[in-house]
Parts: C-alpha cells; sequence; structure tokens
C-alpha cells in the first residue's frame, strides 16, 4: 500500500473544501423536509466521532507505517467535517441534531468487537451505504444546497472507498483464496444486515424524497460490489467473480 501518497492525497484535500452556498433561502417546511432533517441528523452523528479507538488500535497494529496512520487520522477529519457539513443542513432545515440513536449504537458496538481490520470493515459498509443515500438525496432534492453538500460528501467518500480499498487489498493478498471467499462471504452478510437496518431508518425520508426502496438497495448492491472487486481479483478459471453471487440470490431484497 503506498501509505505516502494517500497521506499527500488526505493532505492536499484539506486545502480543496469548498463550501455550500449557506445563504440561499432553505426550502418551505414541510413534513417531508422534517423527515429529511432528522436522516441527516442520524448521519450527522455517525460522521461525528473522534475515531480514538480507531487510531490507538492502527497505531499498535501499523506502528510501521506512521505514514499510513498519519492517512487514517487525516481521514477521520474528513469524516468530522462531513459532520460539520450536515449539521448545519439539519439547523437550515430547522430540525434538531441527536446525540445517541439505536442505529449508531448497535453499529459502534459491532465496529469495536474484533479488533482494528474489522472496525475499518463496518466503517467502510457504513460508507458504501452512506454514498448510495447520498446519491439518491442529491439527484431528487430541489434544494440547490443540499445538492452541493452531497456532491462534496460524494467526492470524497469516492477517495475514502479507494483509500480502504488498498489497504484490503494488501492484507487479501496474503490470504489464500478460500481465506480470500470467506471473507468476501462475510463481507457481504454484513453489508446485507446494515442495508437493511439502513433502510429502516432512512425509508420515509427517501420516500418523502421520491426515491424507492429498489433504487436505494440497487446503489447501495452496486457500490459494495465495485468495492470488492477493488479490493481483490477474480478467482483464475472460475468466471464470474463469487462476490456476484449472494448479491443475485437476494436480489428481491
Amino acid at each position: 500500500m503506498n501509505s505516502s501518497a494517500w497521506l499527500h492525497y488526505y493532505q492536499q484535500n484539506r486545502l480543496n473544501r469548498p463550501e455550500p452556498h449557506w445563504e440561499l433561502p432553505p426550502p418551505r417546511d414541510t413534513a417531508a423536509l422534517r423527515e429529511l432533517a432528522r436522516s441527516l441528523s442520524h448521519f450527522q452523528l455517525g460522521e461525528s466521532g473522534e475515531g480514538t479507538y480507531l487510531l490507538r488500535q492502527a497505531q499498535r497494529t501499523h506502528a510501521g507505517d506512521p505514514a499510513y496512520c498519519a492517512a487514517l487520522a487525516l481521514f477521520i477529519q474528513e469524516e468530522q467535517e462531513h459532520a460539520r457539513l450536515l449539521q448545519k443542513l439539519v439547523e437550515r432545515y430547522r430540525g434538531r441534531l441527536v446525540s445517541r440513536h439505536w442505529t449508531h449504537s448497535l453499529f459502534r458496538s459491532v465496529r469495536h468487537a474484533l479488533g482494528v481490520g474489522f472496525e475499518i470493515q463496518v466503517l467502510v459498509i457504513v460508507e458504501l451505504i452512506g454514498t448510495a443515500y447520498y446519491r439518491l438525496v442529491g439527484r431528487f432534492t430541489p434544494d440547490p444546497v443540499l445538492k452541493e453538500v452531497c456532491e462534496i460528501v460524494l467526492r470524497d467518500e469516492a477517495q475514502h472507498l479507494a483509500f480502504h480499498a488498498e489497504r484490503f487489498e494488501a492484507d487479501q493478498g496474503a490470504r489464500l483464496p478460500i481465506e480470500q471467499a470467506l471473507w468476501v462471504a462475510q463481507f457481504q452478510m454484513l453489508f446485507l444486515a446494515a442495508l437493511r437496518v439502513a433502510w429502516m431508518d432512512h425509508s420515509a425520508a427517501l420516500c418523502a424524497l421520491g426515491a424507492q426502496r429498489r433504487e436505494f438497495f440497487r446503489e447501495a448492491r452496486g457500490e459494495c460490489i465495485r468495492f470488492l472487486a477493488s479490493c481483490l481479483a477474480p478467482p483464475r478459471g472460475t468466471g464470474e467473480p463469487s462476490m456476484h453471487a449472494v448479491f443475485k440470490t437476494k436480489s428481491s431484497a
């Protein structure tokens, strides 16, 4: 993994932070807007963490790669910047920020269960689902400010996923094919469970904007397939990558 290149990227990206046009008038207050504010407040809570546990574990397990640890710290700072943008959106929509929510507590407890590698895996799954969410919100919202925020977040998240994919690719390269297949299978199953939880929490806001369940699941599954494809190559002689199997059998989800 080229940790130095990623550290340079994050350092440069800090200098290129466009600010949305907050001075534009907010949309008219409606029940749909209040539902959207509630949904955004839950994402804001998830983005606002300090990452203390993750950084401490990474410094222990990747002590020989200080550039990776430094890049990881800047990644967390970008997530906190997303939290700032989301907070301003919630305030723009006259919503209420939350300090706790059961979905956040659930994902946090799962993240801390099995060490730094598993914690990053859960973070990646949340980002994959978040990418689908922001893409649909940006597509359907009539608010130009929300569109701008979605564009900023999506730009950052694309690089976050590439950063973590390179780390996973380095880790998976040392594993046997059967170990890689098992890792992909557990990743997919955890992803599908998280996707259902996310839909339970955010379906009202997405549907109020005009998005449909099928679109959300299709966008999220596509993100997951592309991410896994970037983490490891298809097994030779098998034709189609094994990572597609779960999603084909679950296509009616």
